[in-house]
C-alpha cells in the first residue's frame, strides 16, 4: 500500500510539473510556442486514495495571461455533470474547485480525473490526477452481550440481541448452527448498525452436545465481521411430585422505618413486639381444615400461609429457627427485586438457621431443591431421622437469583427435614420461593 501511494504521488507530481512548466521549442511550422495555461493545486496535497461514499476535493488556481474562457473535468473521456465553469470577462487568474463522491461500484478501480481549461483564444491545456479506490478503514464489529449461559437445560431457551456496528451499509447476517445454516437476514436497506434478535431452544438431537453458533455479517463491500457462541445442552429433569413449596406469603407487623417498604407484602403497623425471630412459628400460625374432618378448622402450628405439600396436609410440617438471627421481612431493596412479598432473612456471619421438618417423601428418592437467593454463603443439609443426623446437600458461595441442589437419598424414609444455615458470609442472606421436587 505504501509503495503504491509513493508511485501515485510521484505520478501526480510529474503531471503537475509538466502542466505548470512553459512550453519549450518552436510551435507547429514556424509559429512561436504558445504560452501554457498554468494549474496550481491549492490542496495541501492531492488525494491519491479514497473509499466508496467518500468525497474528494480538488482546488486549483488557474492562470493564463491571455485570459481564461472555461474549465471542466472529465472521467473516462466524459465530462462530469456539474463540473463545467466558464468566464465571460476572460480573467487571467481564477480558482476552480471540483468535488466528487466515490461510488460503491468503483471499488477496486483507479480513477483518472482530467481537468481541462480553455483560454480566451481557444487554446486548451489539461492536467490529470489518478485516484485509487480502496475499502473504507471503518470499524466493523458483531458482538454478543456478555453473560450468556455456557450451558442450558433442554427445556430452556437462550435469547439475546447480536449488536452490529459498521461504517458501511449492511448486506446480510447469517447464522450457522454447527456449520449448518440456521437463520439469516438479508433485507437491509440503508442500515449501518443493527440489533439482531437471536433465539435458540434445543432440539431433541441437541441434548448432551455442545452447540456452536457462528454469526457472519457482511456489508455492501463484502467486508465480514464474525462472532461465535457455544452452549452445552443438558437434559432437563422430568419433574415428578412437588413435595413441598414455600413462598412465605404472610402478613406481618414490623417496626415503622423507612428502610422497609410498608406498601407491599401485607406489611403494616409500627410495632415490632410480635416480629421477633423466636416468634417465627407462633406469629405465622393460621387456621387450616382438619384432615380428619374437613368441615372443622384447626390451628396450624408450624407452617406458613404460602406453604403447599403433595398431599395437602400442611399440618404435618413444623417450622423452626435459631430464635435469634433469622426472621421474616420485606426490605425495599433492588437486590431482592426478584422476590415478591415476604422473604426469609439471615443475619450475616451469625450461623443462623431455618428448619422445616415433616416433609412427606411419598417414596421419592431422587430430589431437587431450588430457592431464590440474594447475597451469599448459605449451606443446606437434610435429615431422614428428624434432625438426629444431617447430610449436606450443597452450599452457595456467591450471589444467585436461583440456587439449585440435586441429591439422592436412600429409600425407606417417610419424611425429610431440610435446614438452611447462614455460612459466614459478608452480607445478610435472603431466600424465598423454596421448592422440593421429585426428579425422574
Amino acid at each position: 500500500m505504501k509503495k503504491l501511494y509513493l508511485i501515485l504521488t510521484a505520478l501526480v507530481g510529474s503531471l503537475a510539473f509538466v502542466a505548470c512548466g512553459p512550453e519549450e521549442g518552436p510551435g507547429e511550422g514556424n509559429e512561436p510556442a504558445h504560452e501554457r495555461i498554468l494549474f496550481t493545486l491549492l490542496n495541501a496535497e492531492a488525494p491519491v486514495m479514497a473509499a466508496p461514499d467518500e468525497e474528494v476535493t480538488y482546488n486549483f488556481k488557474i492562470t493564463h495571461s491571455g485570459g481564461l474562457a472555461s474549465v471542466h473535468t472529465l472521467l473516462n473521456g466524459e465530462e462530469l455533470e456539474g463540473s463545467a465553469k466558464s468566464w465571460t470577462d476572460a480573467p487571467t487568474e481564477a480558482e476552480y474547485t471540483f468535488k466528487y463522491v466515490v461510488k460503491g461500484s468503483q471499488f477496486g478501480e483507479t480513477l483518472d480525473f482530467v481537468f481541462e481549461a480553455t483560454a480566451a483564444d481557444g487554446y486548451t491545456q489539461s492536467v490529470d490526477y489518478a485516484l485509487w479506490i480502496t475499502a473504507n478503514a471503518v470499524e466493523f464489529v458483531a458482538s454478543i452481550p456478555e453473560g450468556q449461559p455456557e450451558s442450558i437445560y433442554s427445556d430452556a431457551t437462550v435469547s439475546f440481541n447480536l449488536t452490529v456496528e459498521c461504517g458501511n451499509i449492511l448486506k446480510s447476517i447469517e447464522v450457522f448452527k454447527n456449520d449448518v445454516a440456521y437463520a439469516s437476514k438479508k433485507d437491509f436497506t440503508d442500515q449501518k448498525t443493527f440489533s439482531y434478535p437471536f433465539s435458540y431452544t434445543p432440539a431433541a438431537e441437541d441434548v448432551g452436545k455442545t452447540i456452536s453458533f457462528h454469526f457472519v455479517v457482511t456489508d455492501v463491500k463484502n467486508n465480514v465481521a464474525e462472532a461465535l457462541y457455544t452452549v452445552s445442552v443438558i437434559k432437563a429433569d422430568a419433574v415428578g411430585k412437588m413435595l413441598w413449596s414455600e413462598i412465605f406469603d404472610t402478613s406481618m407487623s414490623i417496626s415503622n422505618t423507612t428502610a422497609h417498604n410498608t406498601t407491599q407484602g401485607g406489611v403494616s403497623g409500627n410495632s415490632a413486639t410480635e416480629f421477633k425471630p423466636n416468634k417465627i412459628v407462633d406469629y405465622n400460625t393460621f387456621m387450616v381444615a382438619n384432615p380428619e374432618n374437613p368441615e372443622e378448622m384447626i390451628p396450624n402450628n408450624g407452617a406458613m400461609e404460602g406453604c403447599e405439600v403433595h398431599d395437602g396436609d400442611v399440618t404435618a410440617l413444623k417450622y423452626t429457627c435459631d430464635g435469634v438471627d433469622v426472621c421474616l421481612t420485606k426490605y425495599d431493596t433492588s437486590s431482592v427485586a426478584h422476590m415478591d412479598g415476604t422473604y426469609l432473612w439471615f443475619r450475616k456471619a451469625k450461623k443462623g438457621w431455618f428448619q422445616v421438618d415433616g416433609i412427606k417423601l411419598h417414596g421419592a428418592t431422587s430430589l431437587k431443591l431450588t430457592y431464590s437467593q440474594a447475597a451469599q454463603k448459605i449451606k443446606v443439609d437434610y435429615s431422614l431421622d428428624g434432625g438426629a443426623t444431617w447430610q449436606e446437600i450443597g452450599a452457595t458461595t456467591g450471589s444467585f437469583e436461583t440456587a439449585e441442589h440435586k441429591f439422592t437419598i436412600q429409600g425407606g424414609a417417610e419424611t425429610i427435614s431440610i435446614r438452611f444455615t447462614e455460612n459466614d458470609g459478608t452480607n445478610h442472606v435472603r431466600i424465598d420461593n423454596l421448592k422440593l421436587v421429585e426428579v425422574l
